[in-house]
């Protein structure tokens, strides 16, 4: 599957890095190396994700990317597809976000691995199509719902995923999310 209109992105995020990059192979280095330290940040917990509110989903972004792009934890502006995925038109961002974000601020406790997974899935496969950033959407993503499963008493290991399995997983889960209901239970656990 090919990156978002692909040469358009690519100028685009050439010209929004802080780091005067102006090749992109150079920038996706940058960025990849300093992504991990800001993860890193993350793991030993110098930055913590203190609630689940579309702020702290922003903050998050911004965190991450800081170093690189002028526009962390800025929606984008423009309309995004990734093959023929089309996600949330800009027009409808906010409001999406906003109804998304409410329904996890409601979200009860769950009771065990299979409904653990079933809301992972749902919160997953929705914050992917909000993709409301230029950038990075996927790794904030992954980043805010381990946060999520964490808080409800979950530990989700990315790491044991297969990574063909998974980019399948977030294919399907546009109109069917049991592939990827089917990865959380299988890398999740009670946390001890």
């Amino acid at each position: 599957m090919t990156k978002y209109n692909s040469s358009e992105n690519s100028d685009y995020l050439l010209k929004s890095n802080l780091l005067g990059m102006t090749c992109f192979v150079e920038l996706e280095q940058a960025e990849a190396f300093a992504f991990s330290i800001r993860a890193t940040q993350i793991e030993q917990g110098a930055y913590i994700i203190s609630a689940f509110s579309l702020t702290d989903f922003v903050g998050l972004h911004h965190h991450l990317f800081q170093d690189t792009y002028t526009f962390a934890g800025h929606f984008r502006e423009v309309q995004l597809m990734k093959g023929s995925t089309r996600f949330c038109q800009v027009q409808f961002l906010n409001a999406y976000a906003y109804n998304l974000f409410s329904l996890l601020k409601s979200e009860p406790d769950w009771k065990s691995l299979e409904h653990a997974a079933k809301r992972l899935a749902y919160f997953k496969s929705e914050l992917n199509m909000l993709h409301p950033f230029r950038e990075g959407n996927g790794r904030t993503n992954r980043i805010f719902i381990q946060a999520i499963a964490v808080s409800k008493g979950f530990h989700w290991n990315f790491d044991n995923m297969d990574r063909d399995t998974y980019m399948l997983a977030m294919i399907q889960s546009v109109t069917n999310t049991d592939l990827l209901e089917k990865l959380f239970l299988d890398t999740l656990k009670v946390k001890q």
